[in-house]
């Protein structure tokens, strides 16, 4: 009887501990300033390789501006891994602006 109720009191602090954990995950916003962009297929290119990177949840990358703004899950991505995304299309950028919470 005793190890029944460790069991169940073990499984319920791990449900406890998954579930706060995944509440605690935060949508940011980060803009880049992407240099080297010299046309709009280069802005598809940083745009596409930022949408396949797990944890980036919305991306717009203008030419005209030379700046991505990028939505993300702050558990899944970091800035620096948006940026090495960014340096393997052989464009390069810098953050110009990170903003918090979201949805």
């Amino acid at each position: 009887m005793k190890r029944n109720i460790v069991t169940t009191s073990a499984v319920a602090l791990l449900v406890l501990v998954f579930c706060v954990g995944s509440v605690l995950a935060v949508t940011r916003t980060v803009t880049l300033r992407v240099k080297g962009m010299t046309c709009g297929g280069c802005a598809t290119s940083v745009e596409r390789a930022l949408k396949s990177t797990d944890g980036v949840t919305d991306v717009r990358v203008s030419f005209e501006k030379g700046k991505a703004v990028v939505k993300y899950d702050d558990k899944k991505v970091t800035v620096a891994r948006l940026r090495e995304v960014i340096d393997s299309t052989g464009m390069s950028c810098d953050v110009d602006g990170a903003t918090g919470k979201g949805r």
